[in-house]
């Protein structure tokens, strides 16, 4: 059998394994030094690592392992049952507000649908299980986003063109900050016809307990039907069904 070798996926696995041994972080120095590889080259690793959720720099310019790395090795099984045990909070959530609700995971910069549940008079939406979009155009993404640090999503655009899909897209990363800025603060993302005309929707993560984003819920639905008010009424009731989930993973999780 032929044996292949790839010298820069080697090296970024070396470095994932380096990083993946600190509790502190590791400077760009330190990399090169474990690696035996030059400082330029060690850097420009841990930027696309970083780039591809696999590392985070944080403030003091200090290198971690990052989300995507914890999730690799268990990512299908995470996905399956986080959506079994969601899918009933969908399904009484969907009949309570009466409209479009999607659980959804964060993959690079895009969101992954794994579960949807709608009700007769729900609006006709894209939104199917197995599709992806564009996180910053969708509620469910820069809900994700708004919990990640933000040199981690910085990293996560570098020159990479944010897509308008209406007038209202947001097609700029600094702008995007700004916004999720705001959504941490609040608890709940909003997208005001970002990704269709006339669509409005609300989400909310659902944290693990390190309050990291595992997944989100978003509900969708016409603009004349999700006003202010509603928003911020969806917003809130989504925060809890968020908090009953983990709940219920949690103790799942323990009985098994």
């Amino acid at each position: 059998m032929a044996t292949y070798k790839n010298q820069s996926l080697e090296r970024g696995f070396q470095i994932l394994e380096y990083l993946g041994d600190s509790t502190k972080g590791r400077a760009v120095s330190d990399v090169a030094r474990a690696t035996g590889l030059h400082r330029a080259t060690a850097h420009r690793l841990l930027e696309v690592l970083c780039g591809m959720g696999y590392a985070y720099k944080g403030e003091d310019r200090r290198y971690w392992i990052g989300y995507n790395s914890h999730l690799f090795g268990n990512r299908s099984n995470m996905v399956a049952r986080i959506t079994h045990h969601a899918h009933p909070y969908l399904v009484t959530l969907a009949h309570e507000v009466d409209e479009t609700i999607a659980l959804g995971f964060l993959e690079g910069i895009q969101v992954f649908i794994a579960d949807r549940v709608s009700t007769e008079r729900a609006h006709r939406s894209d939104v199917q299980i197995g599709t992806y979009f564009d996180a910053h155009a969708t509620s469910l993404g820069k809900a994700l986003l708004s919990v990640r640090p933000v040199n981690e999503v910085r990293a996560s655009y570098k020159n990479t063109r944010l897509s308008a899909y209406t007038g209202k897209t947001i097609t700029d990363v600094e702008s995007l900050l700004r916004d999720l800025t705001n959504i941490k603060k609040r608890g709940y993302s909003i997208n005001d016809e970002e990704g269709s005309p006339g669509i409005r929707s609300v989400s909310a993560p659902v944290l693990n307990p390190l309050g990291r984003a595992a997944c989100a819920l978003a509900v969708s639905g016409p603009r004349a039907r999700l006003d202010d008010s509603k928003i911020e009424r969806v917003g809130v009731l989504l925060q809890n069904v968020a908090n009953e989930i983990v709940a219920q993973v949690a103790k799942q999780g323990a009985d098994t």
